[in-house]
């Protein structure tokens, strides 16, 4: 199936100005991976020592699981958004590379498993339960220890705001939204336990973070 998320970060400029997004929100959603992170720790986890970051996008959060000293392979669908990781990752310490992956059909260029998997800002773009269930038996083979996925909380002011603009222009947005309830029984579904929820600002911004792991690691 198509739809804008397999496709539109490879139109012109599209990458270079995702490259410039908001400064503030990398911050507000890094800190709350952190938190997770964190949290393990405290739990008496033993640290991730490799991660994937996909789809990476531009490598801003490969580069932050750089800094905590993880060895990082990125991997994107979008040739463009790959180029702009390599440029930003390369010759950096830990940086494993950035390869070409199609998280609905994977093939032989999957990467090897991780002990942390990073998904961010994907979720929203998938527009069915079916294309999500692809995208998750692929997190899933690639998770050894830790999978954190974001994901769009239907339940927000933001969401409202957003939805009652659509209404107003008649354009149909390519965001959608997804309740705990039914990511948990997905995830389920395809060997995956969620381990905690984490919202950015709770009945204020629609984006939600949920920490899972394999059932059988």
């Amino acid at each position: 199936m198509s739809y804008a998320g397999r496709t539109k970060y490879d139109e012109p400029g599209r990458a270079e100005r995702y490259r410039e997004r908001s400064q503030r929100r990398n911050r507000e959603e890094w800190a709350l991976v952190q938190s997770l992170l964190e949290g393990l720790r405290e739990a008496g986890t033993p640290p991730p020592a490799t991660a994937i970051d996909v789809p990476c996008g531009t490598g801003r959060i490969a580069e932050l699981l750089l800094g905590r000293g993880l060895a990082v392979t990125c991997a994107d669908l979008s040739p463009a958004m790959l180029g702009e990781a390599e440029g930003r990752l390369q010759g950096k310490r830990g940086y494993r590379g950035a390869r070409a992956l199609d998280l609905e059909a994977p093939g032989e260029g999957a990467p090897e498993t991780a002990d942390l998997v990073v998904c961010l800002r994907f979720l929203h773009h998938l527009p069915d339960a079916a294309t999500r269930a692809k995208v998750w038996a692929t997190l899933r083979d690639l998770t050894a220890g830790h999978l954190i996925v974001s994901f769009h909380h239907p339940v927000s002011l933001h969401n409202l705001t957003r939805g009652l603009r659509r209404v107003f222009t008649r354009k149909r947005g390519d965001r959608h939204t997804l309740r705990p309830a039914i990511l948990e029984a997905e995830a389920r579904a395809a060997g995956l336990r969620v381990l905690r929820f984490a919202p950015l600002a709770r009945w204020r911004r629609e984006f939600w973070l949920a920490l899972l792991a394999p059932y059988d690691a």
